[in-house]
């Protein structure tokens, strides 16, 4: 052998070896990579662990010293069921007293909600509000008018757990946020107290609150009082599902992407986003700097609650110059002028605009029947109702609005980060993978295929993914001149509110936001534009009939096969829709939908179900 082929021979050995060498290495880190992420996870379950199980106990050490309600069982069913003022009546006529209400609803809440039953509870604040209850009831001593001096006196509140209260964690469903409680309430929680009302318990979200499954590793899966293999909503989702169960008479949630109204349609309450120029920047914890720095889609806090009456009643009490004055001044917000919420309008026969299909995407025969038998309805009251007409692009382009802005992070980025090493729920998986694939394979690859194919949805929102900060810029602008069109829209058509879909679906089946995630943009489209918006029902779904996509029998998109699977054993469960107007047009909406209320009745025809 030549001295130069043995040169050659031993380049290609010193060649293969270092591919060897950095092939091993290479899958020596990544080895190592997810070892380091497993034992991360394991500490954070470990931590989940805990923290539900300091929850089990400070129930089960309630338990101990429980003392049972003394009043009757009617009267008693009568509570559970009774709103604000009939609660309030109750106190007036010495039928009851504040200490009896609040046990009526701890028992109840002891029943369906802390158990695996419905799993809605986070944390319990019983022993604090039967404290404040004895006080009322020796305020109500001395002076009875003072009943309905305050607006929540005596009544029996339940907020988010995102929302901060003084010596309690908010989680978002992390492991990282757990046993740091906070030092004081923030701006909603001390304005229900200002208001008097009594805080008995925090509910259940998703893990870092961005989906419509009330599910996370340190809480569990929070179930629907109407169907238990039925998902709450989100992420407000606990709260909802309390009030369906009737564990309070009225809490607290927020909505970025219909964290109110999906609960509310999900559970057949009644749920009010405000316009977000009308709320407080603060009030809840954020779970990143990143979130917290987001601006082109704004929370809004708002009530949840089984009438109408009592969102007004909430809406106020969040509105109020006086009571926000008296919050301490370290917590408010310094960019935030309280508006009252004032009288409803007094136009009397209003132009009401509806649709059915927003984007393309064609709800099942019960969410249409639902608007069309309100809009029925309010034609019979003397209002005009018209079709609401918007360009195609404009649709497209708020429709895509919300996902593009999630992921426009690096993929998910800022929510990745907060989870410290602990793993996504899986009903983020997909959203977390899709966010994560390149323009390019989407463009040039997913895109063609989803066109062979026949998959008009995936197809639609196949061109969501995270941006450099030039693009996100341009989207931004593109964004503000889409909203003004829609806003110009809806003026130029003299429209005072406009009656919707409140979902997609009824409530999905557990598990069912990773293919259905599209269908939430009934709600989102709202929050892009940031109308007020409430979420009311009036029907539930009553026959086969019901559970048909009109057009869509025979479709091969994987959307709509997933929405029908999805239907299968929905009879039964509750319908709601929309009510939505524009910017600052808060009294509107709740005037609407206060008559929507009145005409449907659903409350006396479809009783939310008895929970034994």
């Amino acid at each position: 052998m030549k001295f130069k082929d043995l040169l050659k021979y031993n380049k290609k050995e010193i060649i293969k070896g270092g591919f060897v060498l950095a092939l091993s290495g290479g899958f020596g880190l990544w080895t190592l990579g997810r070892f380091i992420d497993y034992i991360k996870h394991k500490k954070m379950d470990r931590i989940c662990k805990r923290k539900r199980q300091v929850t089990i106990e400070a129930i089960n050490n309630y338990k101990l010293i429980h003392q049972p309600c003394q009043l009757s069982q009617d009267l008693q069913k009568q509570i559970l069921n009774s709103n604000v003022a009939q609660i309030k009546q109750l106190l007036y006529e010495e039928k009851t007293t504040v200490e009896q209400i609040v046990l009526v609803f701890i028992e109840r809440i002891l029943k369906v909600a802390c158990s695996d039953k419905l799993n809605i509870i986070t944390e319990i604040n019983f022993i604090e509000a039967l404290e404040q209850a004895k006080i009322q009831d020796q305020e109500i001593k001395a002076d009875k008018n003072i009943i309905n001096k305050y607006p929540l006196f005596g009544i029996p509140v339940s907020v988010k757990e995102t929302f901060i209260q003084k010596n309690f964690d908010s989680t978002y469903g992390l492991g990282a946020n757990c046993f740091k409680p906070a030092q004081e309430d923030g701006i909603q929680v001390a304005q229900i107290r200002q208001a008097r009302g009594i805080i008995i318990v925090r509910t259940n979200v998703p893990q870092v609150a961005m989906t419509f499954e009330s599910v996370n590793h340190i809480y569990g899966r929070t179930k629907n009082p109407w169907n238990p293999n039925r998902a709450v909503g989100g992420s407000s989702g606990g709260e909802g599902a309390l009030a369906a169960a009737r564990g309070s008479v009225l809490g607290i949630g927020s909505d970025i992407g219909g964290s109110i109204r999906i609960p509310a349609a999900f559970c057949g309450v009644y749920g009010f986003k405000p316009y977000s120029g009308r709320i407080p920047e603060y009030g809840e914890s954020k779970i990143s700097l990143a979130i917290e720095g987001g601006m082109q889609l704004k929370v809004s806090r708002g009530p949840i609650a089984r009438c109408v009456d009592d969102l007004i009643v909430l809406t106020k009490v969040l509105f109020d110059k006086e009571i926000y004055s008296k919050i301490p001044q370290q917590i408010k917000d310094p960019y935030f002028d309280p508006q009252q919420l004032g009288e409803f309008p007094k136009k009397q026969k209003l132009r009401i605009g509806y649709f059915n299909i927003f984007n393309g995407l064609v709800t099942p025969n019960c969410m249409s029947r639902a608007v069309n038998e309100v809009c029925e309805a309010l034609k019979h009251q003397g209002h005009e109702i018209v079709e609401f007409i918007v360009d195609k692009q404009i649709q497209s382009i708020i429709a895509n609005c919300f996902l593009k802005i999630v992921v426009a992070d690096g993929g998910m980025k800022s929510y990745i980060d907060a989870l410290h090493g602990q793993k996504f729920i899986e009903e983020y998986d997909l959203l977390v993978q899709d966010a994560n694939i390149s323009l390019g394979i989407k463009k040039f690859v997913l895109g063609p295929l989803f066109k062979l194919f026949g998959q008009k949805t995936l197809l639609e929102y196949n061109y969501n993914t995270k941006v450099d900060v030039y693009q996100y810029l341009v989207d931004s602008a593109i964004r503000k001149q889409t909203n003004l069109q829609f806003c110009q829209a809806v003026q130029d058509q003299g429209i005072d509110v406009i009656i919707s879909p409140a979902f997609g679906l009824p409530a999905v089946k557990h598990g069912g936001s990773k293919e259905l995630a599209f269908t939430a943009l009934y709600t989102w489209m709202w929050n892009v534009v940031d109308f007020p918006s409430g979420s009311l029902p009036v029907t539930i779904v009553k026959n086969d009939q019901d559970l048909k996509i009109d057009g869509q029998e025979n479709s091969m998109d994987l959307v709509y096969r997933f929405m029908k699977k999805d239907l299968q054993g929905a009879i039964g469960l509750p319908v709601n829709i929309q009510v939505s107007a524009l910017p600052n047009q808060d009294e509107m909406v709740l005037k609407v939908m206060k008559q929507i209320e009145s005409i449907m009745q659903f409350n006396s025809k479809y009783p939310y179900p008895e929970l034994n």
